[in-house]
């Protein structure tokens, strides 16, 4: 077994027993004890896990002394504040917990795509608030009240922006932290006004500076939710580490690989439901995604890496589902293409909150295809449409 699987072994069995031997791991993992104290000390860097003679533990949640440990790695963090802003609307406990990203979103409408060296007009440009986190938080939100996000700003404009931006959502809680060592997050976003398609260069700023302390501060949120949904815009140990806090909690783990980093294969195994694009399948299952058949020998790969199951979006080919028996191909629903930047964040926000309002995986991918249709009929990525517009969508297209 590859170091990746034999590591993720070892966690589903903490998760599940508290406590496993060297001994056993030995045995079960045929490799030697020496080999398996290694890996015990990966995972107690980790910080989801303690060792001690002969074996390992798995580590407490107790937000008080994570924080004392982490406070230097800290910059601007205070717990009072995070308090005020959290509850936001409503004391309701989330039913969907999402941590994300947030950046302010700089669009420019061109007539194609430059090449290199060359220089082009613009036809527009504007701002909006953005990021992954957010803009699926925004999706899932029109569809449940009960979403609770997650993120990190700066203190500067932006960041004042992001705290405008937020006060106006349906989100129905969230955290914000203030970091006045770091700038917002930002992205640079080309549409081609004809087709829709779109370039996407993003500065993570703040959101790569989250630490355990600032999750820990939030984690009763985590434990209230059912589902956890996560991207990979914000630094990939503290996503690993959150996906491992969500396990342990008993939320169903959502992760939309985006945009794709290797250093996430190893916890493939943690995840219940991946969200790939087709071009993050194939840099996850290493097969060129040209058709249908190659996109369905690219979905069995990746579930043999130890994700459950897989939803993949084929953009104007519709969406692939595979669990280990069932394949499933759900066609694309005809739309009158505006911006495609936020179609895959409207799919995957209202997938998460389909299967928190109690959707089968069949129906919440329907949905979810529908509301994607009329999520490009938008401009800019946050711009998402009303859950009353899916079923008006839906009867169209059975007609």
């Amino acid at each position: 077994m590859k170091k990746k699987n034999s590591l993720a072994f070892i966690r589903e069995r903490l998760i599940k027993n508290n406590v496993i031997y060297v001994k056993e791991l030995s045995a079960l993992l045929h490799v030697s004890e020496r080999t398996i104290r290694r890996y015990i000390d990966e995972l107690q860097l980790s910080g989801v896990a303690v060792k001690f003679h002969g074996g390992v533990k798995l580590q407490k949640i107790e937000a008080g002394d994570v924080i004392k440990r982490t406070i230097n790695e800290t910059r601007a963090f205070n717990i009072e504040d995070v308090k005020k802003t959290r509850e936001k609307k409503h004391e309701d406990k989330c039913l969907l917990y999402i941590l994300g990203s947030f950046n302010l979103d700089v669009v420019t409408e061109v007539e194609r795509f430059p090449s290199v060296g060359e220089t082009i007009r613009a036809i527009s440009t504007g701002f909006y608030p953005g990021g992954k986190g957010a803009n699926q938080a925004a999706a899932a939100s029109e569809i449940n009240s009960r979403v609770h996000l997650f993120v990190k700003v700066g203190d500067d404009s932006f960041g004042a922006d992001a705290e405008k931006y937020f006060s106006t959502t349906k989100t129905g809680s969230y955290t914000l932290i203030k970091d006045i060592s770091v700038k917002t997050g930002s992205a640079l976003v080309m549409v081609e006004s004809l087709t829709g398609n779109n370039s996407i260069i993003i500065d993570q700023g703040a959101n790569a500076t989250i630490t355990k302390a600032e999750i820990l501060s939030d984690i009763n949120n985590i434990k209230s939710a059912k589902v956890f949904l996560t991207q990979l815009e914000n630094n990939i140990d503290i996503t690993r580490f959150t996906i491992d806090i969500a396990k342990m909690c008993g939320c169903y783990v959502i992760l939309n690989p985006a945009p794709y980093s290797e250093n996430i294969m190893s916890h493939l195994s943690s995840v219940d439901l991946l969200t790939p694009n087709g071009t993050e399948a194939e840099l996850i299952s290493d097969i060129k995604i040209s058709d249908l058949h190659s996109a369905e020998q690219a979905i069995r790969v990746i579930h043999r890496l130890g994700v459950k199951e897989i939803v993949m979006t084929l953009g104007d080919n519709g969406a692939l589902y595979f669990n280990g028996t069932t394949m499933k191909h759900y066609s694309a629903i005809n739309a009158s293409v505006v911006d495609t930047s936020g179609a895959g964040d409207a799919f995957t926000g209202s997938l998460a909150a389909g299967l928190v309002e109690g959707r089968s995986m069949d129906e919440a991918i329907k949905f979810a295809v529908a509301y994607a249709s009329l999520a490009v009929e938008k401009k800019g990525a946050s711009s998402m449409p009303s859950a009353n517009s899916v079923g008006i969508r839906l009867k169209k297209d059975c007609m």
